[in-house]
């Protein structure tokens, strides 16, 4: 019966590289071993060796199926991840791929943010256009230039009736970007005071 005791320990990589096949077959035998992470990097190094790229992801799809060590597992993931980029349908290829297609959502989700910020600072060269402003390469260049949103939303609610670009690029101040809801009690006009105390009733 074949097992630890009577097959070979590949820990060298000239070893390993000499026969792949092999070397797969001998570290499945050996997943248990104390120095696991060590026969794993020689074989996954003496596999990144091999020109075949093909035959090499096979290879290492069949290595990680045959792992019969949760531990082993782990490391040859992450060694596979170092190393190169496996084939789809193995766990250490479908991490490295489920990795860039988290890249990717992150990039259309910025991107949806960069078309968002675009398309207000369209809208505001546009209202600024349709109010009679004259409009010089500098200004536009600073509308379309801009990427912070509640920015450009200032500059908007700003441009609907200002009266000079000066006006609408002044420097933020506190009550811009606070919606008039969130204001506090002290903030409200007199009259609802009157609502809180009505006073005596003429009845």
């Amino acid at each position: 019966m074949l097992g630890p005791a009577n097959v070979p320990r590949v820990s060298r990589m000239q070893d390993a590289s000499a026969d792949l096949d092999f070397a797969a077959f001998c570290l499945w035998i050996h997943s248990n071993d104390p120095d696991i992470e060590g026969i794993l990097t020689v074989m996954g190094e003496a596999l990144a060796q091999d020109t075949d790229r093909e035959a090499r992801d096979d290879l290492a799809g069949l290595i990680e199926d045959g792992l019969g060590s949760e531990h082993a597992g782990k490391i040859w993931r992450n060694l596979m991840e170092t190393l190169f980029t496996p084939r789809r349908g193995t766990i250490v290829g479908d991490a490295r791929l489920a990795g860039q297609e988290e890249g990717l959502k992150e990039g259309r989700e910025e991107g949806r943010e960069e078309g968002r910020v675009a398309g207000k600072a369209e809208q505001l060269l546009r209202l600024m256009e349709r109010r009679g402003f004259s409009l010089t390469e500098e200004t536009r260049q600073r509308v379309t230039t801009c990427s912070d949103m509640p920015l450009l939303d200032v500059w908007f609610d700003r441009a609907i009736d200002a009266t000079t670009l000066d006006e609408i690029f002044a420097a933020p101040s506190s009550t811009d970007r606070v919606p008039a809801p969130a204001q506090s009690p002290e903030h409200t006009a007199v009259p609802s005071q009157g609502l809180t105390d009505p006073g005596p009733s003429a009845n």
